[in-house]
């Protein structure tokens, strides 16, 4: 049977739940679409303790000790329609919402040029079949993929998980998906502006996990 490393992240800001915490403690050794799910965990936060093994190291680590067949991790963010797939990270950090002065206006990782982008791999995925998987599910997908996934947590997870399957040769398909809100996350952001952005569905969240196993 293939393995699949799922992760997700704890809330961050106002929001009081992350569905992508969720989706990784509910996917959690079960069987989705042939492959055995592996999740993990991850707080929000971008700059760690000296020392301290950052994500990336830790996906890739958890990948190589199972030998993963895939990786796909998930992040939330309010302003996408549904679901979206982020293609790019940055070698920077810069988010004046979340971060403090202290800790923007840097880059991740010293030893890799400033503001370097790299990009995922995503030949290994049919888009055009997950954006049909997603149209007959009835569940919100942006057909656009990103480059711009921001400079805050997500971003680094995907810019250090990239450059440690690249040190350590680690060819297997690799994801972000970035998620919209459910209304568990909103629940105490009384001025959540509705109109102009979308909600989903808690439960959409393990169909779309299926639907990006379906599609590599």
């Amino acid at each position: 049977m293939k393995k699949a490393i799922i992760t997700g992240s704890e809330t961050f800001g106002k929001y009081i739940t992350n569905p992508t915490k969720w989706l990784a403690l509910s996917a959690d050794s079960k069987v989705i679409a042939g492959h055995e799910i592996y999740s993990l965990v991850f707080p929000s936060v971008v700059l760690l303790p000296e020392g301290k093994e950052n994500h990336g190291e830790t996906i890739v680590r958890k990948a190589q000790e199972i030998n993963a067949d895939v990786i796909i991790s998930f992040g939330m963010a309010s302003e996408v329609k549904g679901f979206r797939l982020e293609r790019s990270g940055t070698n920077w950090i810069y988010n004046e919402k979340y971060l403090s002065p202290s800790e923007n206006n840097q880059p991740l990782n010293p030893s890799q040029p400033e503001k370097e982008q790299i990009q995922a791999d995503l030949s290994f995925w049919d888009i055009e079949k997950m954006q049909e998987l997603f149209a007959r599910e009835h569940i919100p997908f942006d057909s656009t993929i990103s480059d711009d996934v921001g400079q805050y947590s997500c971003n680094s997870w995907i810019y250090r998980t990239l450059i440690e399957m690249k040190k350590k040769q680690l060819t297997i398909p690799y994801l972000f998906v970035h998620t919209a809100c459910t209304e568990e996350a909103i629940e105490l952001i009384p001025d959540f502006d509705r109109v102009n952005k979308q909600l989903i569905k808690k439960e959409d969240m393990l169909k779309a996990l299926e639907i990006v196993l379906q599609s590599y």
